[in-house]
């Protein structure tokens, strides 16, 4: 699981090959797909019809004639509607998305398996494409060229280079994408050039350390000498050390490390030697890094340290895990006679968590002190921090529980630390969630602006997250821009232009499914939103803009073939096809893939449950249906609080290749607890999770199933998820009791709250003393009997979980043992962590899915004995 928004476990999912900030092999990690190229000739999604209907499987189907009479008659009609499918959808359809056909005479297409997946056929990847930043970000579009950074591949010598998108003529080698030194080769990870070309950081040797960390080799290149260095904490060595990190500092006048939990800056001039900041990194102690829960829950990074524009000091934070609790794990395929135990720092729900304070270091008198008075140690969250001027640094702390946040400023001029809002999450019965950075707004003197100020994110009285403008960084005092009965979503705001004074954000305006561009301005108060893409269109994009909004990429991810463009934002945003568009994507395989299987239809739907309240849920179905056939059914749940999995986005996953392979349809159901429609939807689960998702996912299974009585077998109807998902799967088997759900798969699931981690099951559920009933009663996996009534359960998980730890499934097991059920498989993954892909592990997890939900669906664990 991931942070407060989460998601469907990583390994779930196919993911697009995005090299712009890496460059890396191509690979296919199971997550989400993004990207699109397309050419002349080629078949292009977004034209192709669409369909729409009120009834899933009564009427509306084209039958093909079969007389041997008709034989002549039925080739050309079939030859003249290809592209017109045979059926669409159910309940109140909102849009349905099929794969065309050839514009030519393609020889039948055919089913395709996870084998097919996970072999690449499917794969698209993004060209690398990256904005490089100046120093000062707030500048008009007159001095924005649009610079970045991609990879030469004309040759056999791939080389970095640095392009405009203003000057199509604007060529700067950077480097080769490989390098020898000391008779040694290396391959470049990531490339981070300064944005004036003469040096950049290379990163060699990447080895993944957590979801956000890793370790590396780093090098200082001097691009105009055309030389390499080690960045080392040790200078005077000639040996090479991995580092958890190296950044340039805003300027580009400093490089910042860490080495063994211990911060170092390095002033970029290769006369300086590096200068140790701190000195007491250990296991337990992890300076300008975070610890594990605050990597994976709250920053979502794999740094702590906050510079400020101008250079001249940076604060960061210190964990101190000394009091967290130990989690200790076995390492079962290393070498040897005796199982190695690893371990990690791990707080949970009642226990220790880590203690944070934040320190700031002055670059020009070299001094290290605490940000504000002493502070007490405190199980307080950190949710963010920034600087929003040269002199006025905020932080964000909210209570153990996130209830309470409160936002405090320290003004350096005159060393003071102030609170200057109070944002209490009960008022809007909710929580405090993950939070986003604000968008700094600066000085204007010809608006009569003087100073710093800033947008942010906040609930408003409606229960929506809206933006709402801070004119002054010390004062409390806002103004909401923004509002609706839509959500602020994504990455939230992208842009701010200095010219125009216009704040760029994604917002669900369209629909809670969907994702657009919008803005609005500062300077006049009363003209409202901008919408900046045909309102229209159920489409969901994403956008990253150059420093002053003149340029931008923009991201069409769904629901038909996604395509990355970048160019200038007019012109992007006019849908121009002229040669300002560089398309990034190149999806050779994925075309030629859905050229040559039968793709799955999907269609977006919603239901009233039986207390009024409408569900959203997506239908994926077979490409031709026989109206006299009864089809099996698989429910796919997440479910997580504040996550989304039911969207537009366009997908190739583990759930279509079911459907193609196995002729079954997918229900894919986002209960209420999620995000997207306002806190009276999320806040359902506070203090309960676990309690609505499995009615939510049973009832709308249910009503699915009367509809289409006649084309679903009730008794081929199965449930899975993987981490989050897989506990709603089990908390919806055990509130069935075997009604519907028939079999159940739970991969790495929480089976008791107790032992996941405290920042995000305390953020929930609450403090474990004060809610008792919940964490014991509601959502714990307690009715163990009702296991017994499914013909059958599969639990998989790997024995390297850092994140849901392998004592959930375990003690789940051992509860089915004591009750004698003996319906049940269980499947284990050496060595194997949160995303089962250790050691060929990803590829044999999905296939063992396939398997035993292919078995399942043809009886093979009818009549089991229980």
């Amino acid at each position: 699981m991931e942070g407060s928004r989460k998601r469907r476990n990583p390994s779930i999912y196919l993911q697009k090959t995005n090299s712009s900030v890496q460059f890396m092999p191509p690979q296919s990690y199971p997550l989400e797909p993004m990207g699109e190229e397309s050419s002349e000739g080629t078949i292009d999604i977004e034209n192709q019809p669409r369909f729409e209907g009120s009834g899933t499987f009564s009427g509306g189907w084209k039958k093909r004639m079969t007389r041997k009479k008709h034989i002549i008659l039925a080739v050309c009609i079939l030859a003249s509607w290809i592209g017109i499918y045979l059926a669409v959808t159910a309940f109140h359809s909102e849009k349905t998305i099929s794969e065309p056909s050839s514009r030519h005479s393609p020889a039948p297409r055919r089913s395709f398996t996870i084998d097919n997946v996970l072999d690449g056929e499917f794969d698209y990847h993004d060209i690398t494409f990256e904005f490089i930043k100046p120093a000062d970000v707030f500048n008009s579009k007159d001095v924005d060229s649009g610079l970045y950074l991609g990879v030469d591949k004309s040759s056999s010598v791939h080389r970095f280079v640095a392009k405009k998108l203003a000057d199509v003529n604007y060529y700067e080698e950077l480097g080769e994408t490989s390098f020898e030194y000391n008779g040694i080769d290396y391959t470049v990870s990531s490339f981070k050039p300064s944005y004036n070309l003469k040096r950049a950081i290379v990163a060699t040797n990447l080895e993944r350390e957590r979801r956000h960390s890793s370790h590396a080799y780093y090098w200082l290149r001097d691009i105009k000498a055309n030389t390499m260095r080690p960045i080392t904490p040790y200078p005077d060595s000639d040996s090479l050390f991995q580092l958890s990190f190296v950044r340039f500092s805003p300027c580009y006048n400093f490089i910042y490390f860490v080495h063994e939990n211990n911060l170092y800056i390095q002033y970029i001039n290769e006369i300086y030697p590096p200068q140790q900041i701190t000195f007491d990194g250990s296991s337990t102690i992890f300076n300008a890094k975070p610890d594990w829960v605050y990597e994976e829950d709250v920053l979502a990074s794999d740094e702590a340290i906050w510079w400020a524009p101008d250079d001249s000091k940076f604060v960061f934070a210190k964990f101190n895990d000394t009091n967290v609790g130990k989690y200790e794990y076995p390492k079962y395929t290393d070498a040897g006679q005796y199982t190695k135990l690893e371990s990690i720092l791990y707080p949970k729900p009642g226990t220790p968590n880590p203690q944070i304070k934040i320190y700031m270091f002055d670059i020009h008198v070299g001094t290290l002190y605490e940000v504000g008075p002493s502070q007490k140690p405190t199980d307080d969250i950190l949710y963010a921090a920034q600087w929003i001027s040269p002199d006025i640094f905020m932080f964000k702390q909210a209570d153990r529980s996130s209830k309470v946040m409160t936002v405090k400023t320290f003004d350096l001029k005159k060393s003071m630390l102030n609170t200057i809002k109070v944002v209490n999450a009960t008022s809007y019965n909710g929580w405090i969630d993950k939070v986003r950075n604000v968008q700094i707004i600066p000085p204007k003197p010809s608006l009569g602006r003087e100073e710093f100020g800033y947008v942010d994110i906040l609930v408003d009285a409606d229960g929506f997250p809206h933006l709402f403008y801070f004119p002054s960084a010390l004062s409390g005092s806002c103004r909401q821009i923004t509002n609706g009965a839509w959500e602020v979503t994504g990455k939230g705001v992208v842009g701010y232009d200095l010219d125009s004074d216009t704040v760029f954000f994604l917002a669900n305006m369209v629909g809670t499914l969907s994702q657009h561009l919008y803005s609005v301005s500062l300077v006049n108060h009363n003209s409202g939103v901008e919408t900046r893409q045909d309102p229209n269109k159920d489409d969901f994009y994403d956008f990253e803009m150059s420093f002053s909004c003149r340029f931008a990429t923009k991201k069409y991810l769904g629901p038909n073939k996604p395509m990355t463009e970048a160019g200038p934002l007019t012109a992007l945003l006019e849908n121009n096809k002229s040669n300002e568009i560089l398309q990034l994507t190149q999806n050779e395989e994925l075309r030629a893939a859905l050229e040559k299987y039968e793709f799955p239809i999907t269609s977006y739907q919603k239901i009233s449950l039986e207390d009024g309240l409408e569900i959203n849920f997506i239908e994926i179905k077979p490409r031709k249906m026989d109206t006299k056939r009864k089809y099996p059914l698989l429910v796919q749940v997440y479910g997580g609080p504040g996550s989304q999995t039911v969207d537009t986005k366009f997908n190739v996953m583990f759930e279509e290749s079911i459907v193609s392979s196995l002729d079954a349809i997918v229900l894919r159901i986002e209960p209420r607890g999620t995000a997207g429609r306002g806190w009276s939807f999320r806040s359902w689960v506070k203090g309960q999770i676990g309690y609505w998702e499995p009615r939510d996912v049973t009832e709308v299974t249910q009503k699915f199933i009367e509809t289409n009585i006649d084309n679903i077998d009730p008794d081929r109807v199965a449930i899975w998820g993987w981490s989050y998902g897989g506990f709603v799967t089990l908390k919806s088997l055990e509130y069935d009791q075997g009604r519907t759900f028939k079999y159940g798969i739970a991969v790495a699931p929480v089976t008791d709250w107790r032992y996941y981690n405290s920042i995000y099951t305390e953020r929930y559920m609450g403090l474990l003393d004060e809610n008792e009933k919940g964490y014991n009663e509601i959502s714990l996996i307690k009715d163990i009997d009702g296991f017994s009534k499914l013909q059958r359960l599969l639990i998989m998980h790997g024995t390297a979980d850092d994140n849901v730890h392998l004592q959930n499934s375990l003690q789940l097991i051992d509860r089915l043992n004591l009750n004698n059920i003996r319906n049940y498989d269980m499947q284990l993954f050496p060595d194997s962590d949160h995303s089962i892909s250790f050691h060929n592990a990803g590829r044999v997890i999905y296939g063992k899915l396939s398997e035993w939900i292919k078995d399942a669906f043809n009886g093979k664990y009818d009549f089991v004995d229980n």
